[in-house]
């Protein structure tokens, strides 16, 4: 992406109120948001409740996160959470997977339920009385709400990241190109 944005604060930048806030995240995207710092300041407990506190698992949470970024086409999340999924276990085939969608082989019937539940908040802003059913069939109440929260917060994050035109961590891995097999949601 290329283009105005916000550029990242750089160390002389950034406001006091945030020094601690950067120093634990120092990342493009809290150094961009920081042109904010009431909003970064409020929204930064919460975001971090729903990446690490939440009742779904770490893989399913890295599953619905990175199917977010594909469907967003934001490379920045992909590339982030492309590592954070590598160091805790994924594979290639997974992503691979996450590229192809709910109907790939790959899927336990939970994480296709994931998947498919993702594409449906995204594409149509609810979850489809199907896709509800598979996903009640393997995940209890509040881990039902904390992946529409979930799906929520990181869908504002691609958000912000592709508007506001967050340059790259470096050494993240590419979104990959588009393939004939690879399908987002369709949002139309």
């Amino acid at each position: 992406m290329t283009g105005p944005g916000l550029a990242p604060l750089a160390d002389g930048d950034i406001p006091e109120s945030l020094a601690q806030v950067i120093e634990a995240w120092p990342y493009k995207l809290h150094r961009t948001l920081a042109h904010s710092p009431g909003t970064l300041l409020k929204w930064l407990p919460f975001g971090e409740h729903i990446l690490r506190e939440n009742t779904l698992p770490f893989r399913e949470r890295e599953i619905a996160i990175l199917r977010v970024g594909w469907n967003a086409a934001c490379a920045y999340e992909w590339g982030m959470h492309s590592m954070v999924a590598r160091g805790g276990g994924f594979e290639d085939a997974d992503f691979e997977a996450l590229c192809v969608g709910a109907g790939s082989e790959h899927w336990a019937q939970a994480e296709a339920a994931i998947v498919a539940g993702v594409d449906d908040m995204q594409a149509r802003w609810t979850i489809s009385e199907g896709v509800w059913a598979r996903l009640s069939e393997h995940y209890a109440p509040d881990q039902l709400v904390d992946l529409i929260w979930l799906t929520g917060n990181f869908a504002t994050i691609s958000l912000q990241l592709n508007a506001l035109r967050v340059p790259l961590e470096d050494g993240l891995p590419p979104l990959p190109e588009d393939q004939p097999h690879y399908t987002r949601a369709n949002r139309s």
